[in-house]
């Protein structure tokens, strides 16, 4: 009969990001993760061949769930829904967000970068997210993409939202109306990156 394993790879990355998100990253060692999922320590070591891999691996289910909502909507040319989805993300969530959104990825990596494949993973979903940006920028004015143009989204969809929820997510705080409001109001008074004289905006 085949014997089942009893801690999964998903277990021990779950344990890593709660560990992150209530106490940094100096907390998700491999003996507090293993406590966390109540495995032996040694049972990580049959799936990851050390922390910086499990914190790589952490990175990019996060990343990539955050990836997931946010790539199709940027496709569609909404920009404005794509920096509101980030509300109910992180309310779903919340240790997944304060994971991925309260810390730089040079802090889960300071000890040790992360192995070769799972690092080629991290860029490529920063290479997705990238392509997606710009797909958004592309569907207003000429079509021409600068740089200014992408800053500008970046900022817009990603960097002031998560600017806006940061102080919730510390203080561990539900994230309240008037954060939506902030959001929307953001958008409707710049310009959307792409935009050119005599083009309009569509959310």
């Amino acid at each position: 009969m085949v014997r089942t394993a009893r801690f999964s790879a998903e277990h021990f990355v779950d344990a890593a990001i709660a560990l992150v998100a209530e106490g940094g990253p100096g907390a998700a060692t491999m003996q507090a993760i293993a406590r966390r999922v109540g495995a032996p320590t040694g049972s990580i070591y049959h799936r990851f061949d050390s922390r910086s891999a499990i914190l790589a691996a952490a990175w990019n289910a996060s990343y990539g769930s955050l990836a997931r909502l946010l790539v199709p909507l940027l496709q569609a040319g909404r920009p404005r829904e794509a920096a509101l989805a980030l509300i109910p993300w992180a309310g779903e969530d919340r240790p997944r967000a304060r994971f991925l959104l309260l810390h730089e990825p040079v802090a889960l990596f300071e000890d040790a970068p992360p192995p070769e494949p799972l690092r080629q993973a991290m860029e490529q979903l920063e290479a997705e997210m990238d392509q997606a940006f710009r797909a958004c920028i592309a569907r207003f004015g000429d079509g021409t993409i600068r740089d200014e143009d992408l800053s500008r989204a970046k900022f817009l969809i990603f960097d002031a939202p998560i600017a806006i929820l940061r102080p919730h997510l510390l203080a561990e705080a539900p994230i309240p109306a008037f954060a939506g409001q902030m959001m929307a109001e953001l958008h409707a008074g710049l310009p959307f990156a792409g935009a050119r004289a005599g083009t309009t905006h569509a959310a």
